[in-house]
């Protein structure tokens, strides 16, 4: 028998103005996110970005409060995971993958990760255009950041690079900027953009990630943004040449099944979106669809 879910909230929104993505677990929880899947809610554990402001030795905005969030992240994932239940982080953005981490990392050891996100998100707080922490959260993962962040979970990195498998993004073709940040990438990072996806079957994908990494405790990240903008405009960064919702689907739901899988987090749905109830309730029906 599989260990049950616990629902854990991440209302952050890394440029610290209260945008959209702060209201996703709100939004989405009204979706009946928490009954579709069966989810113990223990509510939000982690408070909401109140600082605008680029720190100017990180390069991150609202550093001392994404460290702070990260941290009491870290330490409830890891509780969740020692009491014999498994983690689902709704976020919020990506600038929770680097707490939800390192609690896995801390109560389970070394393990994979599965980062299906439309971007690489490997800048840092210099080549960020932004300075938001969700730029750079497989960065920080992989070692390369702000200490504070890249020693949460007290070693270093807190993933290797030849356990990551990005899956969903954009190819270096779609633009400099694209090709820029890829190249920050480990060459060690397994790396599957969404028209791979198309072209060698999302099931597939699925199989062969699931090989690579069998008998590792991993963590599947779910940034929403690998969807195409035309399939789900409600992120924050919404772009071509994307998955598909039955793409997303068939690609999940082995990965969900897996019975090595610590946790999950789900980022970036934009809840002030015009059209924001009718996608919150496209995105619980996806997810019920694969979980397992």
């Amino acid at each position: 028998m599989s260990s049950p879910w616990t629902l854990l909230g991440a209302p952050l929104d890394s440029a610290g103005e209260g945008q959209g993505e702060e209201r996703a677990p709100r939004a989405l929880r009204a979706a009946g996110l928490v009954e579709r899947l069966d989810l113990r809610d223990v509510g939000d554990v982690v408070a909401p970005l109140r600082d605008p402001d680029r720190d100017a030795g990180t390069g991150i905005v609202a550093a001392d409060q994404v460290v702070a969030a990260c941290t009491r992240l870290r330490d409830a994932v890891a509780d969740v995971l020692r009491s014999g239940e498994r983690p689902f982080v709704l976020g919020g953005d990506c600038s929770l993958l680097p707490g939800a981490l390192a609690g896995a990392r801390v109560a389970r050891g070394p393990l994979a990760l599965w980062m299906i996100d439309g971007h690489p998100d490997a800048l840092d707080g210099e080549s960020s255009p932004t300075g938001e922490a969700a730029d750079m959260d497989l960065a920080v993962v992989l070692g390369r950041g702000a200490p504070a962040l890249t020693g949460l979970a007290g070693v270093g990195p807190m993933i290797e690079p030849e356990h990551v498998a990005l899956i969903g993004h954009r190819p270096a073709s779609l633009g400099p900027d694209v090709a820029a940040e890829l190249a920050l990438v480990p060459p060690a990072v397994r790396q599957t953009t969404a028209l791979e996806v198309r072209a060698r079957g999302a099931g597939k994908v699925a199989r062969v990630t699931l090989i690579e990494d069998a008998g590792r405790p991993a963590w599947l990240h779910i940034d929403l943004d690998a969807l195409d903008a035309e399939e789900l405009p409600a992120v924050s960064y919404p772009q071509t040449d994307g998955m598909r919702w039955s793409e997303l689907v068939e690609l999940i739901a082995p990965l969900l099944a897996a019975p090595h899988l610590a946790g999950v987090s789900l980022a970036d749905f934009n809840a002030d979106h015009d059209d924001a109830e009718e996608h919150a309730l496209r995105i619980v029906d996806a997810l019920g669809e694969a979980w397992p």
